[in-house]
């Protein structure tokens, strides 16, 4: 069993909490598709962990969501304060690598 870190907690939390932000939508994930994301995002943070500043982690999980979902917003729009040049990039291209995902809820798989 994985227990993931305060550090990852936060970011994963700040990830959903992006999801349901640009999907507009108000009932639960389904708990396969939940599951498959929190994955990703240690998956993520494996990579990006030792570049992401504690004041910068929650920005992060919003960013992982945008950048890799194609949101016109993400890592590479954010200036030096939450991530260097150099960082900025690379995080945004890592994130692309894991590629777009739809979210799934609840609602819809029971039906």
């Amino acid at each position: 069993m994985i227990t993931p870190t305060k550090k990852e907690r936060r970011f994963i939390a700040a990830y959903f909490e992006c999801v349901q932000f640009t999907e507009d939508h108000s009932t639960d994930f389904c708990e396969v598709w939940e599951r498959e994301q929190t994955i990703e995002c240690l998956a993520f943070m494996v990579y990006a962990e030792c570049y992401l500043s504690d004041d910068a982690i929650e920005q992060a999980g919003h960013d992982f969501w945008l950048s890799r979902n194609g949101h016109g917003s993400g890592f590479w729009d954010r200036d030096s304060s939450y991530y260097g040049d150099h960082v900025r990039d690379w995080l945004q291209r890592k994130a692309e690598q894991f590629g777009e995902t739809d979210a799934l809820y609840a609602e819809w798989v029971a039906a």
